[in-house]
């Protein structure tokens, strides 16, 4: 492949680089950005995440390299002499060649077991969350070198990735909230350590409902157990759920229903009357009486604080707009790709 960086072939591949982060879903684009620059500049496998200098991991996406890749390295990380290089050097892209590899207590245990032969890697700081961002290419044996020239493109290119990674998290956010009708449902994008990297303005509002004192930039501890098991957590005044993409998590937030605190039969009762029915129909429907209607409403409206059917309508209706869930990451409607040239 003829490979010389001039202003056309850089041009078309930023222009892909943006609109993939409009188009395609969070879970998706890290492999379409690697597949774009992979046509440019050439190399087998990569690892793109987020850490801190103590190497602490925050996100971690690998392309075409099994899951066992971050167990050896997480082994072997205190001799990662690449690591140490790009860290030493933030913005620049570092060349480890096959000696350098094999030099590193990491990178040779690396090299043994995933044939890693040679390496360009960059990483640049977050100076508000003081977290970094990496990004390692690699080849593997039979290969050509990484030329100074592709080491100078991949310097160059960096923080155009990063800058249209952070755009996708914002378009993500974008597409959420176009699913969500209501004003008490909000989201963030978190990383593995419950990181907030970007979030809607009403989710920090929703968080202090439960801790008023919060301030972040990391989720309150009872959430962060949620980037494991997944499960809703239910608290006092909120709901939360966080959905894994690639080494981070789209957080959704609800406000609880007061109709929550409703026992199964009084939600029922008041569904049924709150849409319409008549006690007469309520009653009949559930194979009750009138009567048990009338008196299972009486502490329904207590319990909900209102006075009326009206303000019981009201209530569902709140209910109704943040009862459903957003689409999964990965299975959102925004599934346009970039039309290969």
């Amino acid at each position: 492949m003829l490979w010389r960086m001039n202003a056309e072939i850089l041009g078309k591949l930023l222009l892909d680089l943006y609109r993939d982060a409009r188009e395609l879903p969070l879970g998706e684009f890290q492999r379409g950005a690697l597949d774009r620059l992979r046509e440019v500049l050439p190399f087998d496998t990569a690892w793109w995440g987020m850490a801190r200098t103590d190497r602490s991991l925050h996100s971690s996406c690998l392309y075409d390299l099994p899951p066992s890749f971050v167990d050896v390295w997480m082994q072997h990380r205190d001799g990662d002499d690449l690591a140490a290089a790009v860290i030493a050097n933030p913005g620049v892209t570092v060349c480890f060649d096959h000696r350098a590899m094999w030099n590193s207590p990491c990178m040779r245990e690396l090299l043994k077991t995933f044939d890693v032969q040679q390496a360009l890697s960059t990483l640049l700081m977050n100076p508000t969350l003081q977290v970094l961002t990496f990004l390692s290419l690699y080849r593997s044996s039979g290969r050509p070198r990484f030329t100074a020239a592709e080491r100078g493109f991949k310097q160059l290119v960096m923080p155009h990735l990063w800058a249209a990674w952070t755009a996708n998290w914002v378009a993500q956010l974008a597409s959420a909230r176009a699913h969500s009708a209501s004003s008490q449902v909000a989201f963030a994008i978190t990383d593995q350590q419950g990181t907030l990297h970007d979030a809607e303005p009403h989710f920090a509002d929703l968080l202090r409902r439960e801790w008023p004192q919060w301030q972040g930039p990391e989720l309150p501890a009872s959430l962060r157990v949620g980037l494991e098991g997944g499960r809703p957590i239910e608290r006092e005044h909120i709901v939360a759920r966080l959905y894994p993409v690639r080494g981070l998590f789209l957080a959704e937030l609800r406000a609880r229903s007061l109709l929550e605190g409703l026992s199964p039969r009084e939600l029922v009762i008041a569904e049924h009357f709150g849409r319409g029915e008549s006690y007469k129909q309520v009653a009949v429907a559930l194979r009750i009486s009138p009567a048990t209607v009338r008196a299972h409403l009486r502490t329904i409206y207590f319990k909900l604080g209102i006075a009326d059917k009206t303000g019981l309508t009201r209530i569902l209706d709140g209910r109704d707009a943040i009862a459903s869930p957003i689409t999964p990451p990965g299975q959102t409607p925004l599934q346009g790709r970039r039309a290969k040239s």
